[in-house]
């Protein structure tokens, strides 16, 4: 062949590579949001960096069910609640639909916790004896509702909604790479403790309840079955078919490599620079980053947490509004009017309890991290759906990885499911 000819090849080779990615990055926009950034924070300053290889398997395993997800998607010509119904009733289907929006709930209202945080820090002051003084608690409540109508408008105001969505979400997971990046470039982690975390082994004081909660807490905005099931209906507003699996695949694994990444970077970061901190608030995160990096510290972390946030703000709501909507049997579109209302629902569920919160004075650390690991205890129910679904595929080698790789996920949302609830009795006890 031709040096010519060759050229065009590689130049539609770039071109699909970059055309596929898309569905998995939405489905990474909406993981990474607050409570992964501050679980992996804690986490990195709790255990330093023996517990990468967690995050590592905790990928590896999101990756799988985001590919999960694309074959299912792509396999069948109803929406995946239909198909439930359809073979198990609607009663069934409706309670895995409330599951799901019970969940993104827990998400919704922590993303507008980061987001209070972010516009708390960024309206204090400080007086000339050094004391910080808070700014009003008015610009927060303000700031937050104003988001919040201002993402209504954009489901409402775009003619191609899911179009939008992945640019932007595109756009928000770049300004956290490059606000977390940053801050890594000031920072010198120790290249042999990361190599050695990255072996497998159990952390010392990590038998606690506390600790467990908080691993569980990471490993769950990770490994988070609820933003892969929503790819099955990502690949369908691409209207792709069984012969984009090859998409699928390069898909998840750029989505993914993105989610891991940025979790990597963070953990390492506070790892090299936090061990040993207590962290009871967004804050305290900052303001602990700052004397050790500089001042553009707190603000690149404030940029990156306040993408991340915001990015999963829509994302989530629209996950869990979808979901909602499919379980009842109307649209599972988000052109239609059904999965536009179960959104709005979502976004101001999510803004009223985080007011409510941040008005009690309540630490939003703490808040964040039990309420993401708390999402585990319904995962189960979902991965159950996603099982369900993989057994119904018609007969193929391709239905053989689907099911082992729906009954792994299922294992380990089970696993993460049980040591969450002894976790908790034993915290009550």
């Amino acid at each position: 062949m031709s040096e010519a000819a060759a050229e065009p090849q590689r130049q539609i080779s770039l071109f699909r590579v970059v055309k596929a990615i898309g569905p998995a990055i939405v489905v990474a926009s909406v993981v990474l949001g607050p409570g992964s950034i501050l679980s992996n924070s804690k986490v990195g300053a709790a255990y330093g960096y023996s517990m990468i290889w967690v995050l590592g398997l905790a990928s590896l395993f999101m990756a799988l069910t985001v590919f999960l997800a694309a074959v299912l998607g792509t396999s069948y010509q109803r929406t995946p609640f239909t198909e439930i119904a359809a073979r198990l009733g609607r009663p069934v289907s409706f309670i895995i639909g409330v599951v799901f929006f019970l969940i993104t709930s827990c998400f919704q209202f922590t993303n507008n916790l980061a987001i209070i945080d972010v516009i708390n820090i960024a309206t204090e002051s400080t007086t000339s004896e050094g004391v910080t003084v808070q700014g009003s608690w008015l610009i927060p409540l303000i700031a937050i509702v104003l988001v919040n109508c201002g993402l209504v408008w954009a489901l409402y105001g775009s003619s191609a909604p899911y179009r939008f969505i992945e640019k932007l979400m595109m756009l928000m997971v770049g300004l956290m790479l490059i606000g977390f990046v940053v801050n890594l470039l000031f920072v010198s982690p120790s290249i042999p403790s990361i190599l050695e975390g990255m072996v497998p082994s159990m952390p010392t004081g990590g038998n606690s309840s506390e600790n467990i909660v908080m691993l569980l807490g990471m490993f769950g905005t990770t490994f988070s079955v609820a933003g892969a099931f929503y790819q099955i209906y990502a690949v369908r507003e691409k209207k792709w078919t069984k012969d984009d699996l090859a998409n699928g695949i390069i898909d998840s694994i750029a989505g993914i490599a993105v989610l891991g990444g940025i979790s990597f970077i963070i953990m390492i970061t506070s790892a090299a620079v936090l061990k040993g901190t207590q962290l009871s608030s967004i804050t305290d995160v900052a303001m602990q980053l700052e004397p050790l990096i500089g001042p553009r510290a707190k603000i690149m972390f404030c940029l990156g947490i306040s993408a991340g946030a915001f990015s999963s703000l829509l994302v989530n709501a629209l996950i869990g509004g979808t979901a909602l909507s499919d379980s009842f049997g109307y649209s599972a579109s988000v052109s239609d009017a059904p999965v536009k209302l179960f959104t709005v629902a979502g976004l101001a569920i999510g803004m009223l309890v985080a007011i409510a919160i941040n008005w009690l004075g309540m630490s939003s650390v703490s808040l964040i991290v039990t309420a993401q690991a708390l999402t585990v205890l319904g995962v189960p129910l979902l991965a159950f759906a996603m099982l369900f679904l993989a057994i119904h595929l018609p007969t193929s080698i391709l239905k053989v990885v689907a099911i082992s790789i729906g009954s792994c996920s299922l294992v380990l949302a089970t696993i993460l499911s049980g040591r969450m609830i002894w976790s908790l009795l034993e915290r009550l006890g």
